[in-house]
């Protein structure tokens, strides 16, 4: 367990006789309990309390004494009843133009109040709805709900938290004709680097859809995957992932994540760097990989279950492979066994520097990308393995003595 999580061995980490609280590993500081079970940042409010849950619950202690009565959060309850507003108003003679574009997409009518989608009202009217539900106008005005005119008539969704809050809002034009105006907008004054990723609160609510992940780059990918039954899968709302997002995960309880981004250039580089952000992360669900490429002639899966299906995307989701495999593989793109050893070798030099740079967690999937990438190349894999390791693999740190530092790779009496 040491080696998967911390990377180190059992005997380096110290969580007993004068340890702090918490744990620390050997010759590095200590982490406390609560932020080790989360992702490793020290959490803050509703995290802080859940960690505490958690530690109590794996030790078979009743937390129930620490439950206390929790301040209204009339900012997320004003952001929840404006969206319940807007999931009105695509229903009404108003949201004819947006009932309209979903059907488009391939949404059908009986679908519609299901997957969780509004249209924003006129500003007036939403000022006045919101009034009239015992929001001031100072309020409304403060959260920014009725600042942007362009809203009016958009198809909008929310973005929530863990435990399903509203988070921010997003609204997207119901045209998908070149203009000026960005297809989207979201809410201002709010940020997304805080949220998790878009529609994961639908899957925690629903505990037995927690152990396999499928993050696609867009908003409305969710909506058409949720109106087919497919469930297990939320957004990005981008080409960024940061570690914390895995970690996040991670704690959440999720076993694996097969990243789905769209069939484009900006999508296999987006894919690449969620890789890389997720072997960065302290705690990470196993990264699985569909090579972009697969998703063509269709851009991005919205497209191809509009063309294909339920069962165009069963297709495609089993071919995913080993993040780390189709990483290392990239670095090797356009080379064959044919091509001149200079190629072949610089390629293999940029794929051992990566792999070499992983984890010690990340040791079986090291493994076995050396093999392919060595296939890639025409070279042996027990050759690649033999140059890897005397070039590229990290030497394990060893134990810290007393009066000793390590510098570098270097260790200098003190």
């Amino acid at each position: 367990m040491t080696h998967r999580v911390l990377g180190v061995r059992a005997e380096r980490v110290v969580a007993h006789g004068p340890a702090p609280r918490g744990f620390l590993i050997h010759g590095g500081d200590a982490t406390l309990w609560t932020a080790y079970l989360n992702g490793g940042a020290l959490p803050r409010g509703e995290e802080f309390v859940r960690s505490v849950k958690e530690i109590a619950d794996r030790v078979g202690v009743d937390p129930s004494p620490i439950e206390q009565p929790r301040p209204r959060d009339r900012r997320s309850e004003l952001l929840n009843d404006f969206f319940e507003l807007c999931c009105g108003e695509l229903a009404s003679a108003r949201g004819s133009a947006g009932r309209a574009y979903l059907e488009n997409r391939g949404i059908q009518p009986d679908e519609v109040e299901r997957i969780g989608l509004g249209v924003a009202p006129d500003p007036e009217q939403s000022a006045r709805a919101l009034r009239d539900k015992g929001y001031s106008t100072a309020e409304v005005t403060r959260a920014g709900l009725v600042a942007d005119p362009r809203w009016a008539g958009r198809i909008l969704g929310a973005w929530r938290d863990e435990r399903g809050k509203v988070g921010t809002l997003w609204a997207r034009t119901v045209t998908d004709a070149e203009s000026s105006a960005p297809r989207y907008l979201y809410l201002r004054g709010t940020s997304r680097a805080a949220l998790p990723p878009y529609g994961l609160s639908e899957i925690v609510a629903t505990r037995g859809t927690r152990g396999d992940l499928v993050l696609v780059e867009g908003l409305f990918d969710i909506h058409q995957l949720r109106s087919r039954g497919i469930i297990n899968v939320a957004a990005l709302g981008g080409t960024s992932a940061r570690p914390q997002t895995f970690e996040r995960l991670a704690n959440l309880g999720f076993e694996r994540v097969t990243l789905c981004l769209d069939g484009d250039v900006a999508g296999r580089t987006a894919t690449a760097r969620a890789v890389e952000q997720a072997v960065r992360a302290s705690r990470s669900p196993s990264v699985l990989v569909v090579d972009p490429d697969r998703l063509k002639p269709a851009k991005d899966p919205d497209a191809l279950v509009r063309g294909g299906g339920l069962a165009a995307w069963e297709k495609l989701v089993a071919t995913r492979t080993c993040g780390i495999a189709w990483r290392a593989l990239e670095f090797t793109t356009g080379i064959e066994p044919s091509a001149a050893p200079e190629e072949r070798r610089r390629a293999l030099a940029r794929a051992g520097m990566w792999l070499g740079a992983l984890p010690q967690r990340f040791a079986l999937e090291q493994e076995d990308a050396v093999g392919l990438v060595a296939k890639r190349c025409g070279y042996s894999r027990e050759a690649v393995a033999r140059s890897f390791r005397a070039r590229f693999w990290r030497v394990p740190e060893p134990e810290r003595l007393p009066g000793r530092s390590r510098i570098g790779e270097r260790t200098l009496e003190r």
